[in-house]
């Protein structure tokens, strides 16, 4: 006992400092978790806020582009797409009937067009312009156009300056543009509406535009061929029924593009982690 209680006053200086060494540990170790328990409960409520808006978002983009019945390929409008760029082209080219302003079709048309792309001799260098089809034609569209085509048409050559869009169309692009830029969403979920954006600039400024020039070659030559009795019939086959199968062949799907964004949404909302 008497050992114990000189050595306790020999080496009281050292003992004193691993108590406080020991003290200081313990404290900071118990700060840290109180801290990191204070910070799941009191930042819990602004991150179940966030997580509210971002399924907000999610939903709405879903329940009106891809459900009941619809998908991303609907949203984008193709079949009017490639319907009315083919019509105005060959009225462009003095190949197409019945798009007088006065008719039904030119009034559909009129209706449903919110603008075209223009293309600055490069399908890179791409602008919109906004407004319906007699806005087009009251600045774009003349005579002088049309002779000038008919002639490169002659030759062989066939050059879209511009393709329309329609409403539908347009409305989705914007939906795509506030879901690839907003803030509450992950950087992975706005990747693929990247992706999705520009998997649809191909199949608009690549594939519809070269399908339409090339087919625009075509129908000029059925249209020529004087053993053919019945052009109208075979060129209202070739600008709706082939030519869609045709650009619906070569384009890019959007399956993949919405399989990979509900495995984003699922990743980041957690939807299959076990709580």
């Amino acid at each position: 006992m008497t050992n114990i209680i000189e050595f306790l006053k020999n080496n009281s200086d050292w003992i004193k400092d691993l108590s406080t060494v020991l003290f200081t540990v313990t404290g900071t170790i118990i700060a840290i978790l109180s801290y990191r328990r204070a910070k799941s409960t009191i930042f819990q409520p602004k991150r179940a806020e966030v997580t509210k808006i971002q399924t907000n978002l999610l939903l709405e983009f879903l329940s009106e582009f891809t459900n009941y019945g619809n998908s991303i390929d609907k949203a984008v409008d193709y079949p009017n797409l490639l319907k009315y760029n083919i019509d105005l082209v060959l009225r462009d080219y003095d190949l197409a009937v019945d798009i007088d302003p006065n008719t039904e079709r030119y009034q559909e048309m009129n209706n449903n067009i919110a603008g075209w792309y223009t293309y600055a001799g490069d399908i890179n260098n791409v602008n919109f312009v906004e407004g319906n089809l007699a806005d087009y034609d009251k600045v774009y569209f003349h005579t002088t156009t049309i002779e000038n085509n008919i002639k490169n048409l002659k030759d062989g050559n066939v050059e879209i300056d511009r393709i329309f869009v329609t409403k539908k169309h347009l409305h989705f692009v914007h939906k795509l543009g506030d879901l690839s830029a907003n803030p509450f969403l992950n950087k992975e979920i706005q990747e693929v509406a990247n992706q999705i954006g520009t998997n649809l600039k191909i199949n608009i400024h690549q594939k519809l535009k070269e399908i339409i020039e090339k087919q625009i070659i075509e129908i000029y030559k059925t249209r020529e061929d004087t053993s053919n009795f019945d052009f109208e019939n075979i060129t209202l086959k070739l600008k709706y029924s082939i030519i869609y199968l045709m650009f619906d062949l070569g384009r890019i799907k959007h399956e993949d593009d919405y399989d990979l964004l509900l495995k984003k949404i699922r990743k980041d909302l957690m939807i299959d982690k076990k709580w």
